[in-house]
């Protein structure tokens, strides 16, 4: 079967993560990509993991990773005219760049000429700050864009220094945003005729990971800070644990189970786990609940907790190594590592698919060796590209499209809220009691106005922006009769509850195919639709832990620790927002609907395929490092003035060391400490050095003067910081929309603008049921005595019934 971007071809002009990544993504559904390569090939080619630990250009575990299923030529891009970029340009439709703007005129890259010459390109750019605003050519990185985008802040001990997660989570973020960007812009370019600019930045991808903290720094000027092992800090009444928590064998992630509170004292039997007080303020009693599962757990194996808990549904998780992950016989039933052989470094397993599409599959393939294909063409005629009948109208890319958003707690309200965002009526269908009546983290009443607190809480808001509500109870006959009936109107159906809900509610592809055979269902369970652990229940963070990322996260001497606030959960929702709109380019070329399947898991792989494959390697399991770097050194937070400031410094080679030294006036250490291995070695005298020279200034004075200097660095801002940074500001990273009874309220955009069909916030977030008359009774022309009694047998709900936080 083709893929579904089949006859797309994509001209890759990037190195390193974030573009690459797109690329991959692009070509594991049939897109042909061309890679254009220095002639030293991409950095990543240097980067490893190498077997036995020997560098080879053909054996980088990351490139490997990162380029599969492309194709490899060199140029040198400051050639100019005559190249085989411009000859590649004249049949693409897309081209990706990761180029600054200062760097793309120094490449004689000009993108405004080639949108003149080539009007049906869509140019996909991704750099640490976009194109545009006055960072758009500072230094970036992931520690530093991990930093300026807010992600620090929430991430590590809050006696310590702030911490980057493991790896290059921002710019795979940044990389899936990307890849979203050009599939809107490429559904745009089928009802225009035109290609447009994306521009991608990495630091708004750090942003949007953000999970609504802001609206706390917004409201109440409350600034979220890193908070250990636990999630962030929700007010005391909220529900507990979430957190990594040592037993006999390792570390397990505990988390309640947020509807029945009760539960973990029926684990865990302590007679204060059933104490009302303690039951109505558990967030409140975190270090109470810690020390009583510690003496719990202290003489008990991970696999033991695990399973005791989730008889229970309890999402407790195991805290895996990669290792650990690759053998799991659930992966291995399902495939989700492969085989992949290439003609240089032989088999190599690595993450497989992120997602698996009915209709059209995803395909592994090789990583190419460098300028394997060095007269490389395009296939087939160079024709303007096809434009298929499609009921998309409007300003935006899914507009005239309907979504059924059948979503809970945040990855799948995620994905929904990006696809109101490009244009599609999002209806979500919601239980009577998914809402508290009494609700906590809400967002303050305005003076003389009349909203109930459910209507206010900040993060369903945030995550639920755009959207209509519908109250329904699916799990009644009637219920489910409507639910079906409103899929047979609609073009998506997103859900991402265990496939045992959906199979108790009769509710599965072939019946909604039957009725529309247009429809594409998109499922996102924690750990898939089949395999041993399909029916495990499990939050983000429980999911982290079970991929490896909490292992790999944390300090050298500490504890296995949270990657910032819902990562997973913000991976998933992109990756599938993403395999949507894929799915939705095949249905209008085809009339064929399909089913998408997003095991969470499987999309957080993607973003540890380095670790994976040094295990597959070289049988090494990689440990927790802080803030260090490979290569890079200093790489770290430094202290700055002021309460809890902190700027992030990477110093990537020898200019930009010697540069450091002469800023902070200390020559004498440049010829010292030359390479990064002897400074390595000198590690705390040069962090001394540094702090004695930035403890001196505001974490934004340092970030401009070492900027300045040409060494990359950034202010590790806080919530309330980001919402008046110029940058964040130039850049629309947060949009204020006018919520009922609250007010004006921000909003993280996605990560991406599009130039000629912007994609803004696409409104406030429903009232519980707001929509229920427009859907009943105009969508689907129920009478209006059918409709009252619906809400007499409780089918239907104009105010929530649930209890809990």
């Amino acid at each position: 079967m083709a893929g579904a971007l089949a006859g797309i071809r994509v001209l890759e002009l990037a190195e390193g993560v974030s573009g690459p990544y797109c690329g991959k993504l692009l070509a594991g559904l049939g897109a042909d990509v061309i890679k254009v390569e220095p002639l030293n090939g991409d950095r990543t080619r240097r980067d490893g993991p190498f077997p036995g630990d020997a560098p080879n250009a053909e054996c980088s575990g990351l490139f490997l990773h990162l380029n599969t299923g492309k194709r490899s030529t060199i140029a040198d891009l400051a050639t100019g005219e005559g190249t085989a970029v411009t000859r590649l340009l004249r049949g693409a439709d897309v081209v990706i760049t990761s180029l600054r703007p200062a760097e793309l005129a120094a490449a004689k890259i000009d993108l405004d000429a080639w949108r003149a010459e080539y009007p049906a390109l869509v140019i996909a750019s991704v750099t640490g700050f976009g194109l545009n605003g006055p960072y758009a050519d500072y230094r970036g990185g992931e520690l530093i864009t991990y930093s300026l985008g807010g992600y620090a802040m929430l991430t590590g001990s809050p006696d310590r220094e702030p911490l980057k997660a493991y790896g290059s989570l921002v710019e795979y973020q940044a990389g899936a945003q990307l890849a979203l960007g050009v599939m809107a812009a490429l559904l745009a370019r089928e009802v225009t005729g035109t290609g447009q600019v994306v521009d991608c930045a990495a630091m708004q991808a750090a942003t949007f990971l953000l999970g609504a903290v802001e609206q706390g720094a917004h409201f109440y000027g409350r600034i979220h800070r890193r908070n250990g092992t636990r999630l962030l800090g929700f007010p005391p009444e909220h529900s507990y644990p979430s957190t990594i928590r040592p037993c006999a064998d390792g570390y397990v992630h505990c988390h309640s189970n947020n509807r029945f509170l009760d539960l973990l004292g029926v684990l865990i039997p302590h007679p204060r786990l059933a104490a009302p007080d303690l039951l109505s303020s558990m967030m409140g009693h975190a270090d109470e609940v810690d020390a009583i599962m510690d003496e719990w757990l202290a003489d008990k194996t991970r696999e033991a907790i695990v399973s005791s808990a989730q008889e229970l549904r309890l999402p407790f998780t195991e805290v895996r190594e990669p290792g650990e992950v690759m053998s799991e016989p659930h992966h291995r039933e399902r495939g989700s590592f492969v085989t992949i052989e290439h003609p240089g470094a032989g088999p190599v397993l690595q993450p497989g698919a992120p997602f698996r599409m009915s209709a059209t599959p995803w395909t592994c393939a090789p990583a190419p060796m460098l300028g394997q294909h060095s007269d490389a063409s395009w296939t087939g005629n160079e024709t303007a590209p096809t434009r298929p009948e499609t009921q998309r109208r409007g300003l935006k890319p899914l507009s005239g499209l309907r979504v059924i958003d059948f979503t809970n707690a945040v990855a799948g309200p995620i994905a929904s809220f990006i696809l109101a965002d490009l244009g599609a009526e999002v209806i979500k269908v919601e239980a009577p009691g998914s809402r508290p009546k009494v609700a906590a983290g809400v967002a303050p009443l305005l003076e003389g106005a009349d909203a109930p607190s459910y209507n206010r809480i900040m993060t369903f808001n945030e995550l639920n922006h755009g959207k209509r509500s519908l109250a329904l109870d699916v799990a009644t006959a009637e219920g489910r009769e409507l639910f079906l009936a409103l899929a047979a109107k609609s073009d998506v159906v997103v859900q991402n509850f265990s496939p045992r809900v959906m199979g108790n509610l009769g509710i599965d592809f072939e019946t909604l195919r039957e009725l529309n055979p247009r429809i594409v269902l998109a499922s996102m369970p924690a750990f898939g639709l089949s395999g041993p652990l399909r029916d495990r229940i499990s939050y983000g963070p429980g999911i982290d832990a079970m991929s490896g990322l909490s292992h790999l996260t944390g300090y050298a001497d500490g504890p296995p620790m949270k990657p910032g606030n819902f990562f997973c959960d913000q991976q998933a929702g992109v990756l599938t927002a993403f395999a949507v709109c894929a799915a939705l380019r095949h249905v209008e070329r085809t009339g064929e609907g399909q089913h998408l399947e997003l095991a969470m898991i499987e999309g957080e792989f993607q973003v540890l395929g380095d670790a994976y494959i040094d295990y597959a390697m070289n049988g090494r399991e990689r440990r927790r490092t802080g803030n260090d770097h490979p290569a890079m050194e200093p790489h770290g937070m430094f202290r700055c003035r002021g309460e809890d400031a902190w700027v992030a410094i990477a110093v990537e080679d020898e200019r930009e060391w010697m540069a450091l030294c002469n800023l902070i006036g200390r020559t004498e250490m440049a010829a010292r400490y030359a390479g990064a291995a002897a400074r390595r070695a000198a590690r705390g005298d040069i962090a001394a050095a540094i702090t004695a020279w930035t403890e001196g200034r505001t974490h934004y004075e340092a970030q401009a003067e070492l900027q300045a200097a040409g060494i990359a660095a950034g202010a590790v801002l806080n919530a309330a910081e980001l919402l008046t940074d110029p940058h964040v500001r130039a850049y629309s990273g947060f949009e204020y929309v006018e919520t009922p009874g609250v007010g004006r309220t921000p909003y993280p955009r996605v990560a991406f603008r599009l130039s000629e069909t912007p994609v803004p916030v696409s409104g406030p977030a429903p009232g519980f049921g707001e929509a229920n008359d427009y859907i009943l009774r105009e969508l689907l022309g129920i009478p209006t005595a059918e409709v009252d009694e619906l809400r007499r047998c409780g089918v239907v709900a104009d105010e929530p019934t649930g209890v809990g936080h």
